[in-house]
């Protein structure tokens, strides 16, 4: 086993003693692969080099590793990181271990189910079967269709009693004791149970199959029906918002079966027995030889019938896939029959109502789909349990929250942009350019060929016009006084101090106003005594309702007077007075009029701040003071120099 090691080095070889040495044809395989590998990359290297492409330096391969005689790790790494030894496979999920049992136990868990579902209907089949022929109600063709007598009294005497089947005289005398020691009561509902039962079974070779076949359908469906429901109920936003723990959730997801998801067996075993009851009862009403209400019409027959479906139904079910399902199988039911029997002619039915079949027939199939269903689920239960998988039917768990996108914020509280948003965009169209007044210009002024309002000389040009005729922006005008330039900032400071005061008071008096609706809404809020009440009411279970009523009047009648009477008006009380409501209601009425007010003055006063913000009345910056020598300082220190 050694052998390989000088020739792989030191770190290309990694083995198992315990799982045995490798064997001469996986020595083989390996060997053959290293040579192809190593020729690969030889001859990629030397293409590239013919090239004259540099490559980097390249790192040191891994080591190839064997666990006994299975192959775990190459020198590529990319395609074997994923190698499972003990599968044999490349798994997918190799880094969740027990990600692949369970995908197994799923499988399995479906399988397992399908084939109990087919063994339990191929069994129960042909003995639900039997109660319509004991009452010749169907009969099997003798010819053709496969019929099957079993007569069952005599193949339990001649296990017993050899080939005669004749039991001995002691054994008889046992059973006429034991006959005679039952209540006359009780051998009368035996005797009437069991009416016109011979023992014998009336069946076909393909009746198993069939029975079985729609059992799987059945079943299944009902159990697929339960998964769907809850892989989209855990999609439902009130159970993601709300981070509903998974037991309150499958008490809660829509769509949970009335017995729950995974029923009990004894439920499971009533379920059963009330459908082979409907059974035996369809056979005992529609029977022809000797019927036990001649005179009952066919239809009353299906109103029977019908209504007992419906019940097994809502008691037993209540989903709308079971429902659905229910439906499928009392119409899928009676179209095969026809087919059966108009087409192959295996059988026949004493009294058809049309196309060979009765109508209450399509009522039996009806009741039997919740039986079905019920067993299903308990069986897959059970099987999900065994092979420890999430219960009750698949693996669910509910998603995480979304994350709602809230939008970036679009400005500060004056509503002027910062951030992202503040973009400067280029002029566009036709603006106006207003210009400083130069000597020449006043002296056309006077002359009477500049501008009418004197001083200001405006034009209209377009905005590319302007970007191209910088030098007439730029013109430095001539010295002027500092004292006159100093005068102009103080005042333009002590306008701005108004204006910033007149904001302040303007704010201070919206506060005043806003705290005082806040004490006017408080007085006309609704009580919050009837409102506790009232989802205490909802919330707490019928067994403690008379205990939540008392504890309700003692808080109203010894607690609730000892509160201050800021605090027992919030809370109020379980049955408010009329005079209580008009008050509430005309505290309502005024608070929608001062809201209103204090709209209109919010918008009031954003508009004179704004309309203050926006004036020309702040004192520049010491830093534009510094850089600002365009010809806004000149017309500002000629306006002052005139005045």
């Amino acid at each position: 086993m050694w052998a390989l090691a000088p020739g792989l080095g030191p770190r290309e070889l990694a083995v198992n003693e315990s799982r045995g040495g490798i064997g001469r044809f996986r020595e083989r395989r390996f060997l053959l692969s290293t040579r192809v590998r190593r020729r690969r990359a030889e001859a990629a290297s030397s293409s590239q080099e013919k090239l004259g492409k540099s490559s980097a330096p390249k790192k040191k391969p891994p080591p190839s590793v064997l666990v006994g005689t299975n192959f775990v790790a190459g020198s590529e790494g990319v395609k074997n990181k994923d190698y499972n030894p003990y599968t044999d496979k490349f798994a997918k999920d190799w880094s969740d271990p027990d990600a692949e049992r369970k995908k197994r136990g799923e499988t399995t868990a479906l399988s397992y189910e399908a084939i109990s579902m087919y063994l339990a209907s191929a069994i129960l089949g042909p003995l639900l079967d039997h109660q319509h022929s004991r009452f010749d109600v169907l009969h099997y063709e003798e010819s053709g269709s496969g019929r099957v007598i079993l007569n069952f009294p005599e193949v339990a005497a001649k296990a017993l009693w050899g080939p005669d089947g004749v039991p001995p005289a002691s054994v008889v005398e046992w059973f006429d004791r034991v006959h005679a020691v039952i209540p006359e009561g009780l051998d009368d509902v035996l005797s009437a149970a069991f009416v016109r039962e011979t023992g014998v079974l009336e069946t076909a070779l393909w009746v198993p199959l069939l029975f079985g076949g729609a059992g799987v359908v059945i079943g299944v469906g009902h159990t697929l029906g339960d998964m769907f429901r809850l892989k989209t109920g855990a999609k439902e936003d009130r159970f993601i918002e709300g981070n509903t723990p998974l037991p309150r959730f499958l008490e809660e997801c829509p769509g949970k079966p009335r017995l729950g998801w995974e029923p009990e067996w004894g439920v499971v075993y009533s379920c059963i027995g009330l459908f082979a009851m409907q059974y035996a009862t369809s056979g005992i009403l529609a029977t022809t030889v000797n019927p036990p209400f001649p005179d009952m019409p066919s239809h009353a027959i299906d109103a029977i019938l019908a209504t007992w479906a419906l019940g097994q139904w809502a008691v037993f079910d209540y989903t709308k896939h079971g429902l659905a399902m229910a439906v499928l199988t009392g119409v899928a039911g009676p179209v095969t029959e026809i087919f059966l029997i108009n087409v192959l002619h295996l059988y026949h039915y004493s009294d058809p109502d049309f196309f060979g079949i009765p109508s209450w027939i399509a009522w039996v199939y009806f009741c039997g789909s919740p039986a079905v269903g019920n067993l299903s689920r308990a069986v897959r239960g059970e099987l999900r349990r065994r092979l420890k998988l999430q219960t009750p039917t698949c693996e669910v768990a509910l998603a995480a929250p979304k994350k709602v996108w809230r939008p970036p914020p679009r400005g500060n509280a004056r509503g002027k942009r910062q951030g992202a948003t503040a973009v400067e965009q280029p002029a566009r169209g036709k603006m106006t350019v207003v210009l400083p007044q130069t000597e020449g210009s006043k002296a056309g002024a006077k002359n009477g060929a500049g501008n009418k309002a004197g001083g200001v000389k405006v034009r209209e040009v377009s905005s590319t016009t302007a970007k191209a005729q910088p030098s007439s922006m730029s013109a430095k005008p001539p010295p002027e006084d500092d004292g006159v330039t100093r005068v102009r900032t103080m005042r333009k400071e002590l306008e701005w101090m108004r204006s910033l005061q007149d904001e302040i008071n303007d704010l201070q008096a919206l506060k005043r106003r806003l705290e005082a609706l806040r004490d006017a809404a408080n007085d006309a809020a609704p009580p919050i005594l009837p409102m506790i009440e009232r989802r205490l009411g909802e919330v707490v279970p019928d067994q403690y309702k008379t205990r939540l009523e008392t504890l309700e009047s003692a808080f109203e009648q010894k607690v609730l007077p000892k509160l201050p009477d800021k605090v027992r008006k919030r809370v109020g009380s379980r049955s408010p007075s009329a005079e209580e409501k008009a008050t509430r209601m005309n505290s309502l009425k005024g608070l929608n009029k001062e809201l209103r007010d204090v709209q209109k003055e919010i918008v009031e006063v954003k508009t004179r701040i704004d309309m203050s913000f926006d004036s020309d009345i702040r004192p520049p910056r010491h830093s534009e003071k510094r850089e600002d020598s365009g010809p806004s300082d000149d017309r500002e220190s000629e306006d002052a120099t005139t005045q």
